[in-house]
């Protein structure tokens, strides 16, 4: 079968009005290349129906001449300008009815919150329903029941919530196997690995670009950036070139270059019984949470400390306050104090300390906004401290640290295998 040609429409005013960045269809496009599914064409439209319908009808026509894949975000929810199930009633000539799991789902959302079923107003009840004789996606986030409706030979227009954490679960846990059914992909092979503090435009210069006519013919890459690293992805039907690639791309950037950071640490963690314990200042507990949002991640996180004031550093996690009076919260010294500091409270295996400015103010000119330090406790006893800046906002810079230390924690773990 040929590949589909994939559309992806946003709908919702306050995205083409500008009071709402679209995240969804970047998100999904990206999801798609990594599956082996290049998406031809983003769409975005304000809540008309008219408008939506009319657009859709053109994407309809496009599958008498080739497999056509639609995928709708918003416009399922309970109010009066969520208008995709009326839009797509219409493009098909069908009537919808109501999911009883999603029925019965609702109502026991309004009776935990003291409300009686009859109380439901029908606008609220039509998140549950879906065109007849369509594929279901279920919602185990929220209410709005998302479907898949045929359009065409081979083709199909998927709606699904417009909120993200919604989407993306229906997504991964729904879609995506239902994809993998109808659209058989090609034969792709593909390879990722994850470079550090290195900007997208400076690893495409000096590695894709440089390398285009020699390593890159019939394959295709992505890059995605993230805070503090980048994701490079690519693809090819040729597996041998991208063992090349990769071994290349090993050789010219050895000390950033990793696999999926979380997936190992996690894994590693639990397989060898280790723990770790944090204590963090200016992200706030983010590495805590990033170290946690794995299931079975109690088995090795013992716990953490927000020390945020000096006096909690030096009370808590036992900073000399010569220390801080001395060299500043913000410190080589400080750093390794407090991950000495949380292993004689905690005897965790491994113990990481963060202190940093995350701005937007007290920031100095030795000092600036965005200055980190970082320590890591190993299991020897010895402790590495390691100092960035690192550029952005406070979101940014918080989302940098607390990323490069999981990637400090990678690297020692590795080192364990050596």
């Amino acid at each position: 079968m040929e590949a589909p040609y994939i559309v992806i429409v946003s709908t919702g005013s306050e995205i083409t009005a500008g009071r709402s960045l679209d995240t969804n269809s970047g998100w999904m496009a990206n999801q798609l290349f990594e599956l082996g599914w290049k998406v031809k064409k983003f769409i975005a439209l304000p809540d008309d129906p008219d408008l939506i319908l009319s657009e859709l009808q053109v994407l309809k026509e496009l599958t008498e001449t080739r497999p056509v894949l639609v995928l709708m975000t918003g416009g399922l929810g309970p109010t009066e300008d969520d208008y995709t199930l009326e839009t797509v009633l219409k493009l098909s000539g069908k009537k919808s009815y109501s999911v009883e799991k999603a029925k019965i789902r609702l109502q026991r959302i309004y009776e935990s919150r003291g409300k009686q079923y009859s109380d439901i107003l029908p606008t609220v009840l039509r998140q549950t329903h879906v065109p007849e004789d369509c594929k279901t996606l279920d919602n185990t986030v929220g209410i709005a029941v998302g479907f898949v409706e045929p359009i065409g030979p081979n083709s199909y227009l998927v709606c699904m919530p417009g909120v993200p954490s919604e989407m993306k679960e229906m997504f991964k846990r729904r879609l995506v196997p239902e994809l993998k059914r109808i659209y058989p992909r090609e034969n792709l092979v593909q390879r990722t690995k994850w470079l550090w503090n290195i900007g997208e435009s400076l690893y495409q210069k000096d590695f894709v670009e440089a390398l285009r006519e020699e390593l890159f013919k019939n394959v295709d890459w992505g890059v995605t950036a993230n805070r503090g690293y980048i994701k490079c992805i690519f693809q090819s039907t040729d597996s041998k070139q991208l063992d090349t690639i990769i071994q290349r791309l090993e050789a010219q950037y050895p000390k950033i270059i990793s696999d999926d950071v979380f997936e190992f640490v996690h894994e590693y963690l639990l397989v060898e019984k280790l723990t770790i314990a944090v204590g963090e200042s200016c992200t706030g507990g983010l590495l805590g949470k990033k170290l946690t949002d794995s299931p079975g991640s109690s088995s090795y996180f013992v716990g953490g400390f927000l020390t945020y004031s000096n006096q909690m550093k030096e009370s808590l996690l036992g900073v000399p306050r010569d220390t801080l009076n001395n060299f500043g919260a913000v410190s080589k010294e400080t750093a390794e104090a407090m991950a000495k500091g949380i292993s004689e409270k905690t005897k965790a295996d491994y113990c990481v300390s963060i202190t940093g400015i995350a701005g937007p103010d007290g920031g100095t000119e030795l000092k600036p906004v965005g200055t980190v330090w970082i320590g890591l406790k190993t299991p020897d006893g010895s402790i590495q401290t390691h100092s960035y800046l690192f550029p952005g906002n406070r979101e940014g810079i918080r989302e940098n640290a607390s990323n490069t230390a999981l990637f400090l924690l990678y690297q020692s773990l590795k080192q364990r295998n050596v």
